[in-house]
């Protein structure tokens, strides 16, 4: 298993709005494929007096079709944001690469941390996003240690999991329709899951 860190600056979205390094940063919980063009995202931000001019930028961007918001318990603000335009979305939902976490960074640029089986998954996807017109710049790859490699079929479960929409918002499969598809008990599925998750998060923290 390999892990990236790239930089992405896509050329069609709401992203490309945010021109400063002095704008909210923005936190992304998903980016997936809308329709055969577009991407939908969820996205996370702090509530505080800048929301609303934040929030209008991204409302009246030419390629967004709608944006839905609420705040959290926490402080915070999360938003649905639907793009009938998104060459980023499209070329990530093709690739072998699973998106760990990605965070705006100024000047319409998006900072994405990858987990793949292999490093030439990477390089194709990279190569997607720059036909596609995307800026992409590759900080850094590094295989993941040993002590933190999935299992065979701790991978297998989570490829099929992610492929099936359990990860997405709102979940296109439950536990126990996955564990079904397997053909395993959802308790033995959800422990699979649990490690599979808990060896990459462990060392996405370690080494960010």
């Amino acid at each position: 298993m390999m892990e990236a860190s790239i930089v992405v600056r896509p050329p069609d979205t709401w992203v490309s709005s945010l021109g400063t390094s002095g704008d909210k940063s923005v936190q992304f919980r998903t980016c997936l494929p809308y329709g055969s063009k577009g991407g939908r995202g969820l996205i996370e931000f702090d509530d505080d007096e800048d929301n609303e001019g934040l929030i209008e930028k991204i409302r009246t961007h030419p390629s967004v079709d709608r944006v839905e918001v609420h705040r959290t318990d926490d402080g915070r603000i999360s938003a649905s944001v639907i793009n009938h335009s998104c060459c980023a979305s499209q070329a990530l939902a093709a690739s072998d690469c699973f998106l760990m976490s990605a965070y705006s960074m100024g000047e319409g640029k998006v900072r994405w941390k990858l987990v793949t089986g292999m490093e030439g998954s990477l390089l194709s996807l990279v190569k997607s996003l720059r036909d596609a017109g995307c800026e992409t710049e590759v900080e850094w790859i590094r295989a993941i240690r040993e002590s933190n490699l999935l299992t065979k079929r701790q991978e297998e479960v989570l490829r099929t999991a992610v492929k099936e929409g359990y990860y997405e918002i709102p979940k296109r499969i439950y536990l126990e329709g996955l564990a079904k598809k397997m053909k395993v008990r959802p308790s033995t599925l959800g422990e699979i899951l649990k490690r599979a998750e808990k060896a990459i998060i462990e060392d996405y923290l370690e080494n960010r």
